[in-house]
């Protein structure tokens, strides 16, 4: 909703068309005389196929009356456009009034803001968010956002398998800086904007968990279920997360309008990095497991400090999927990328207990066929609103 205070323009621009006679523009009709006018406005002449004429606007009170020829130029095949200039605009204000929001509760607690076109519904998820201490402050810039009713609710933690972490909005610099140690080329850092949150698995996919959805357990190293599943393809991994989501919807533990699915590149490193910018969050040995102290196999799951964000193993114990297609990093900022609509390789992070340390580094990128299996790649999903 806007209200205007003072006037925002004085008058509406007159219009005119071009009489051509033999070649020459021998005179001009003024059409509209618009109104506003404080001065004999430009004129400007062009098109036609000629060139050289020149007109002079003649006021009567705040409009045009008349425009007199002055020079009728050559050249001309049709008539030339002929352009007012607009009358001008006079000092005002424009104020536009939108729904400013504040989320107010337990601070660290978790609200799902929804917002519908009648105070009885149906709701549309609009935002997850985490509550601070302050409260938290959104604004709706959407079209017709006046006519909006708005609700916060309880957003509890999903209630799927293992535990999950709300990941919220954010800036961050992907890549890696020149000089840091195993870097490679495709690394180059670039600010990377995430304009939604997203919850995210604080554990890698477990055999156990795996074999509850799928009905099977595709692991090399099997015994301990609750090692990270492994030797699974990329497709069975989307696959997994469609099932998990029909089965939580079902269940009534999630919405109709969240769904389970593999994080891309920019959210998995986002969440790896849990606002630290060296190579990985914390000492090597005590986070992850890689070739230097794995034991020649792969560990069960949370046994490694988690980063600051409460996430366990993001780096080392089994590569992880993410949904993108591989591509170079653009030159410039960007906002919640995805990768391209297509390829031949998808993207892996995190490196695993079979590779060597520089492939435990936040910024770290491999890509393999979509349809490769190891037993050192696993995946861990996400949960946002249906994207």
């Amino acid at each position: 909703m806007a209200f205007f205070c003072g006037l925002l323009n004085a008058g509406e621009p007159a219009t005119a068309v071009a009489t051509v006679t033999a070649g020459f523009m021998t005179a001009i009709t003024v059409t509209s005389g618009g109104s506003g006018y404080t001065s004999e406005p430009a004129i400007t002449i062009t098109g036609g196929g000629g060139s050289g004429a020149t007109a002079k606007a003649i006021l009567s009170g705040d409009k045009v009356a008349l425009l007199v020829v002055l020079t009728a130029g050559s050249g001309y095949t049709g008539s030339p456009t002929v352009s007012i200039e607009a009358p001008p605009k006079e000092l005002g204000l424009v104020l536009e009034m939108v729904p400013k929001l504040t989320v107010v509760g337990p601070p660290g607690s978790l609200a799902r803001v929804e917002w519908g076109a009648d105070i009885s519904g149906p709701w549309t998820v609009w935002s997850n968010v985490v509550v601070s201490v302050e409260g938290l402050v959104l604004v709706d810039l959407a079209p017709g956002s006046v006519r909006r009713f708005y609700r916060a609710v309880a957003s509890p933690r999903p209630a799927g398998p293992g535990g999950f972490v709300w990941i919220p909005p954010g800036t961050f610099l992907m890549g890696s800086p020149v000089g840091e140690e195993g870097r490679d080329l495709d690394e180059p850092q670039h600010t990377v904007t995430l304009t939604q949150g997203f919850w995210l698995s604080d554990h890698e996919v477990t055999q156990s968990e795996y074999q509850a959805v799928m009905g099977n357990n595709p692991s090399y190293f099997k015994g301990d279920l609750n090692r990270p599943v492994e030797q699974v393809s990329w497709d069975e991994a989307v696959l997994y997360c469609q099932k998990l989501t029909e089965r939580e919807r079902a269940g009534g533990r999630i919405t109709a309008q969240q769904a389970y699915r593999l994080p891309t590149e920019a959210e998995w490193e986002y969440a790896a990095r849990a606002g630290t910018t060296g190579a990985r969050y914390r000492e090597l040995d005590t986070i992850t497991w890689w070739i230097g102290n794995a034991g020649n196999q792969m560990r069960p799951v949370k046994q490694k400090a988690p980063n600051a964000w409460g996430i366990y193993d993001m780096h080392g114990n089994v590569w992880e999927w993410c949904s993108d297609w591989y591509v170079e990093y653009p030159t410039g900022s960007v906002t919640d990328p995805r990768g391209p609509s297509s390829g031949s390789s998808r993207v892996l992070r995190g490196g695993s207990w079979f590779d060597v340390a520089s492939g435990a580094r936040s910024a770290f990128r491999l890509w393999v066929d979509p349809g490769y299996r190891s037993f050192n790649l696993g995946f861990r999903p996400a949960l946002s609103s249906v994207r």
